[in-house]
């Protein structure tokens, strides 16, 4: 009887600190507001990814996607709306996303996508699919509030293969503040962006 009792309880402890370690790695890896990637474990990832590129040949894009005025809805509606805001846009972007795609929030209001295996065209066709889902958005404030967002995204492709993933981020960084400068609401390639 105590030899039952006592593998029951450890297998019931054994379950528990499972579940524990389980919680506990979501929490290391997610942003807790949005459920996606947070920074520190989209970068570790996306550099894993990068080496098995680099290994096979592949192709690859980043886009940097950025919520324009989103101070703005802070400030006029509040944090939790704010809030509202991010987690929709991060849910839109998510869907419309393939499973080997990487989502990860960069910043307050930054989100970046790792797509493997695409080239310029492709990241450009995927990131003005998110542009269009986020600008058809109604996120409802309160009931009968409705609020519309919009996107600014910058699109880079691995140029070389000693790129880092530090210049292909600031290349699609870079792409953002063009589509910004160009008046908000738009995609801009990294390729477009500079002259050649």
């Amino acid at each position: 009887l105590f030899f039952h009792v006592y593998v029951n309880r450890s297998i019931s402890y054994f379950l528990r600190m499972r579940e524990s370690n389980k919680q506990l790695y979501q929490l290391a890896m997610h942003d807790q507001l949005t459920g996606v990637l947070n920074a520190r474990a989209y970068y570790q990832s996306c550099d894993q990814m990068i080496a098995v590129a680099k290994r096979t040949g592949a192709p690859y894009a980043l886009l940097y996607v950025h919520l324009d005025h989103f101070k703005s809805v802070n400030d006029t509606y509040g944090h939790a709306s704010g809030d509202l805001v991010l987690k929709s846009a991060a849910n839109c972007i998510g869907q419309r996303l393939r499973s080997s795609d990487l989502l990860g929030r960069v910043g307050g209001e930054e989100f970046s996508v790792f797509l493997p295996g695409t080239d310029l065209s492709a990241a450009a066709q995927v990131a003005e699919k998110i542009r269009q889902a986020i600008e058809a958005l109604d996120i409802e404030l309160a009931p009968g509030q409705y609020l519309k967002i919009s996107a600014s995204i910058g699109v880079a492709r691995n140029q070389h293969s000693d790129q880092s993933l530090k210049e292909i981020q600031q290349q699609a960084d870079v792409a953002m503040y063009q589509a910004k400068k160009a008046g908000r609401n738009r995609v801009s390639c990294f390729a477009e962006a500079t002259p050649a």
